[in-house]
């Protein structure tokens, strides 16, 4: 099973990203099954996760719709609804922002749909908003910058948020 290899540690943080007087950046990783009942249980621990590292209100529902909306990605098009794959979350807490990785070893994104795209329709007809088709959107909206890559099997969402500087 692939749970022992998005185990592993990730790439580390850019040493810029470290506060000036050395201290290391925190980290916590979340494990789940490919269950989309998994999903709302990433949601509340990112958002306490965020609330605890003193961002803001608003910004703590910014980046927890953001990483729900990218672990949902994973369930339905990685890995189409099948149980039994592996989606981790990483939250790393860095002196100027909060970072997190969403990886999983399924489908990758086609590239024509990891950017944002305008959805269109007739505001006059409700019937016309498409279901689907704004969670790449939303991610982009709600978090400050937001990569893509897929590298030796492995999808890699990076999505950052800026935070207050830590009271010295």
């Amino acid at each position: 099973m692939a749970w022992r290899r998005l185990q592993a540690e990730p790439p580390a943080p850019d040493p810029k990203d470290r506060k000036s007087h050395g201290v290391e950046p925190r980290e916590i990783t979340l494990n789940i099954d490919s269950r989309r009942e998994n999903v709302p249980l990433v949601g509340w621990a990112i958002h306490r996760l965020c609330e605890e590292s003193g961002l803001a209100a608003d910004d703590c529902h910014q980046v927890e719709l953001a990483t729900v909306e990218a672990v949902s990605n994973c369930v339905r098009h990685a890995y189409s609804c099948q149980p039994g794959h592996a989606v981790s979350v990483t939250v790393t807490f860095l002196a100027e922002r909060l970072e997190v990785r969403v990886r999983d070893e399924g489908c990758p994104i086609p590239a024509e749909k990891s950017q944002p795209r305008v959805v269109e329709f007739d505001p006059e007809d409700p019937a016309s908003i498409p279901e689907g088709g704004r969670g790449v959107f939303l991610i982009h909206q709600m978090m400050d910058d937001v990569r893509y890559t897929t590298e030796d099997g492995v999808n890699v969402l990076i999505m950052g948020k800026r935070r207050p500087p830590e009271p010295a």
